[in-house]
């Protein structure tokens, strides 16, 4: 499998690329390094500022990629490519047709992962499964994906994304967890029978959870191994600290079947595990038109 880095010469890049490294390194694949820049004219002006542009344009995306040549080494297989665009986000989509890539990974912007603008537009419409490297991500040169964690609902319609992900652990040569959430933050609220009600209606959402982990399972091909886990708080940020998490973890999240094109669209589930996550995080794609009709 190929990945796609989009690389810029900043943290986020860096941690993209560290990302990117990680993930070909465990299912022995290359990465395909791409520096967007924006398109110029199609023609100089009297003064040459537009031939002066691009030069300038020329030369930052090749010191960019002198960077990217730098951090990736020996480690990984890797070519290395400048592409002009009208956005990023077109760049890459356009980059990711022509060379025919499995994977979309990017670096979280400074505010968080989906606080970019370019992060955001990538999420709304991939025609692949995009990953994306949180804030900080700094992986060891001899670092594994030891496991993808799956975020699911517990429900037969959550098959397609257990699915997914079981055979993205099988390119990683990782296992798999299953691991539904039960959050109460403005899920549940205390009604005049008190918070023991609120702590029966969780009660019955993790036995439902159990049930639907051991249908899902079952479903799944044998290999590689899957297990599940329930994440339970009272705010997400205490749910994902109710479960362990690995060095060199993955966490998947299936995307809404309501996105434009039918394509990567977030939910706000999804979208609160992709902000609340400690660890990498795989979006995939929902289902094609195909599929939908």
């Amino acid at each position: 499998m190929k990945y796609l880095v989009g690389f810029s010469a900043d943290q986020g890049g860096r941690e993209a690329l560290a990302l990117g490294i990680l993930l070909a390194r465990a299912s022995g694949g290359g990465l395909v390094v791409c520096t967007i820049v924006p398109e110029t004219w199609g023609h100089p002006s009297m003064a040459r500022v537009d031939a002066e542009y691009a030069g300038f344009l020329e030369q930052h995306a090749r010191k960019t990629l002198d960077k990217a040549r730098a951090q990736v080494g020996k480690l990984a297989p890797a070519e290395f490519m400048s592409r002009s665009a009208p956005s990023v986000r077109q760049g890459l989509f356009e980059t990711a047709q022509d060379i025919g890539v499995g994977c979309i990974v990017l670096g979280a912007a400074r505010g968080g992962l989906l606080e970019g603008g370019v992060t955001a537009g990538v999420l709304h419409s991939a025609p692949v499964p995009v990953a994306l490297a949180p804030r900080g991500f700094a992986p060891s040169s001899k670092a594994k994906v030891s496991r993808i964690t799956c975020a699911v609902s517990a429900t037969p319609e959550s098959l397609r994304t257990a699915s997914a992900a079981h055979a993205f652990c099988a390119t990683l040569q990782a296992p798999l967890r299953l691991l539904t959430f039960v959050v109460r933050d403005r899920q549940m609220y205390p009604t005049g029978a008190g918070y023991r009600a609120e702590d029966m209606v969780a009660n019955q959402l993790r036995r439902q959870a159990t049930s639907g982990h051991k249908a899902l399972i079952a479903a799944l091909p044998p290999k590689p191994p899957a297990t599940s886990a329930i994440a339970d708080g009272k705010t997400w940020k205490a749910a994902f600290g109710s479960v362990p998490w690995k060095d060199g973890e993955i966490v998947a999240v299936g995307s809404s079947n309501l996105g434009p094109l039918l394509r990567v669209f977030l939910g706000s589930n999804a979208a609160k595990i992709l902000h609340y996550a400690p660890v990498p995080c795989l979006v995939l794609p929902g289902q094609s038109a195909a599929e939908a009709a």
